[in-house]
């Protein structure tokens, strides 16, 4: 196989955005536009932070500051776009709320995290950052799967009514 490719499979592997296709898929053949947009979104941003991840650290050897700026403003970032995305009515609004609930402490952990690492030379938030960011991730990942868990409960009620 070419090497781009290899490349390219890798960084979904290392992304959110592998677990996130199957969701776009059936969103997409469900012409549930709403779902999609959300959760298309959410993709594009994780992908996004994979790609930036590698050359970020990179850039940020040894200083530990531009990588938690630069990822806090893509987490409100990504608030904001869905925030809009909301009041234009072009996402669910009630996924919109929840996305964002979720994601609001990404923004804050990660400010929290510049100030301990840099400022205050300290490690309080290591542990913290370690555990509340993957657990973060997930939830925002599940949240983007709550319209079809939504879907399956709603159909299986219906049948057990009939």
């Amino acid at each position: 196989m070419a090497d781009w490719f290899l490349k390219f499979i890798l960084i979904l592997e290392n992304s959110w955005v592998f677990i996130l296709s199957p969701a776009i898929f059936v969103f997409y053949l469900r012409k549930d536009f709403f779902a999609l947009r959300f959760v298309s979104i959410t993709a594009a941003f994780f992908l996004y932070g994979t790609l930036i991840h590698d050359p970020l650290k990179n850039l940020d050897d040894g200083i530990y500051v531009y990588r938690y700026v630069v990822w806090a403003f893509n987490d409100l970032a990504w608030m904001a776009l869905i925030a809009y995305l909301a009041i234009k009515d072009k996402v669910y609004l009630w996924q919109s709320i929840l996305g964002q609930l979720v994601v609001l402490g990404a923004p804050i952990l990660q400010l929290f995290r510049l100030l301990d690492r840099h400022l205050w030379d300290l490690s309080y938030s290591t542990m913290m950052y370690k555990t509340l960011l993957p657990i973060i991730n997930i939830a925002t990942v599940v949240v983007c799967y709550l319209p079809l868990i939504y879907l399956v409960l709603k159909k299986r009620d219906m049948t057990s009514q009939a």
